[in-house]
């Protein structure tokens, strides 16, 4: 099953797919369930297969006022990005994730938070509301977890004093102008994860935009994501919403808003998503109706129940002769957590960070059968798979960063998940 949007005003859940495919890395769309005369071509970019898949479901997209009503569940991992791009392979790669993971589904369930009412939308097979019901009373309880260990009872691609270290490298790469800013992540993983226990936990730990729990066949995503990556509907009408910048809430609402004001103060952190929000506006602006591309809104508090963020929104409106396939190729991976320039930042975080990201910082959503889209980028997220969990939190490096403030604040991000992570440990 998948869900997304737990905060939001809507959740979708789906189940029963008519049709699952995945590309391997490098590989192409294969089909792994479904009508035979579905499968998709092998020479095909794993996107367009997609694309295809999803046309040859044969479903007349429905009339509804609901922005998911049927179409596929997708998630696109980091390393999707080297088939658009040229980066070196030197960070160890172990567990690989798909590139591209698609299940279509035809009938979708759909909470609207804001009017308390259940939907359950299309035709064919797919979830009853009976299962739904079932699988919301079967959630298992909580329990309680010492905050203080769930650091240390991991392990680290890079401790403290190394990603002090990798931050440092990358300042003095700035420094001799090979770029603005860049993204430097560390992954956390730990053992004895129950799935289950770890669905009921991070809703209510870190509850998010993007909640999802999406079933990838051999491993499950895990999702608390603030941040979207694309929204495309219906009109051609594209946003994308990019983050920088971060700090944590406090109990104590004086506490709270100093934080808050310290964030939108800060020259750094401002500087940090004007330059991400320019590489957005570029991204768009390949596959956008020139003129449209605009900064619809430069600089926003997000507060969400852990963190603090700043957000800009970018707009455009998509090309005519355009698809959702060329507006995610062409701001694929995600800016904001790759840097600037995109291409040249992508090359020092496989230099700096010594294991692959895997499905974090790709992104992950829905597609419509009839062409829109909304797509998280992935951060925030638990991969599980065979009961270890992978975690991975970051942060944008500038030259002016502090190396122990950008270690704290990854410590912050990892925070809220690995509280949820160390709640369903068996």
């Amino acid at each position: 099953p998948g869900l997304l949007g737990a905060l939001g005003r809507f959740s979708f859940v789906a189940a029963h797919p008519v049709a699952v495919a995945r590309a391997e890395p490098n590989g192409p769309l294969v089909l792994l369930e479904g009508p035979t005369e579905w499968a998709p071509s092998p020479l095909d970019d794993p996107l367009v297969a997609a694309a295809k898949l999803l046309k040859a479901a044969g479903v007349e997209a429905p009339t509804s006022e609901l922005p998911f009503a049927g179409g596929g569940l997708l998630t696109l991992s980091y390393d999707l990005g080297r088939r658009y791009e040229s980066v070196p392979e030197q960070a160890n790669c172990d567990e690989p994730p798909p590139d591209l993971y698609l299940a279509v589904y035809q009938r979708v369930l759909c909470f609207d938070h804001l009017n308390g009412t259940l939907v359950l939308q299309g035709e064919g097979p797919g979830l009853s509301e009976d299962e739904v019901q079932r699988a919301l009373k079967s959630l298992p309880e909580p329990k309680s977890t010492e905050e203080a260990g769930i650091f240390a009872s991991g392990q680290e691609s890079l401790d403290t004093t190394a990603y002090r270290a990798v931050v440092e490298e990358a300042q003095r790469r700035i420094l001799r102008g090979d770029l603005f800013e860049v993204n430097l992540s560390r992954r956390h993983v730990l053992e004895g994860v129950d799935p289950e226990r770890l669905a009921a936990a991070l809703p209510r730990l870190a509850p998010a935009a993007y909640n999802a729990d999406l079933d990838l066949g051999d491993r499950r995503l895990f999702s608390a994501s603030p941040e979207r990556f694309l929204r495309l509907d219906a009109r051609g009408h594209v946003e994308s919403w990019p983050i920088k910048g971060t700090r944590p809430r406090h109990a104590d609402p004086e506490q709270d808003a100093a934080a808050a004001t310290d964030l939108l103060a800060s020259p750094k952190d401002a500087a940090e998503l004007a330059m991400i929000t320019d590489l957005v506006r570029n991204d768009l602006g390949r596959v956008a109706r020139p003129g449209s591309v605009r900064v619809v809104a430069p600089r926003l508090l997000q507060s969400w129940p852990t963190v603090h963020h700043t957000l800009s929104v970018v707009a455009a409106e998509l090309a005519p002769e355009r698809t959702w396939v060329d507006l995610v190729r062409a701001a694929f991976p995600p800016g904001s957590v790759t840097g600037a320039p995109k291409v040249e930042a992508m090359h020092v975080i496989e230099d700096l960070e010594p294991v692959r990201r895997g499905l974090y910082c790709g992104a992950f959503g829905w597609v419509g059968f009839d062409g829109t889209l909304d797509l998280a980028v992935a951060i925030r997220i638990v991969e599980v798979s065979g009961g270890r969990a992978r975690v991975h939190a970051g942060g944008a490096i500038l030259l002016d960063s502090d190396p122990s403030e950008e270690e704290l604040e990854a410590r912050t991000k990892a925070r809220a998940i690995l509280s949820a992570v160390a709640e369903a440990r068996a």
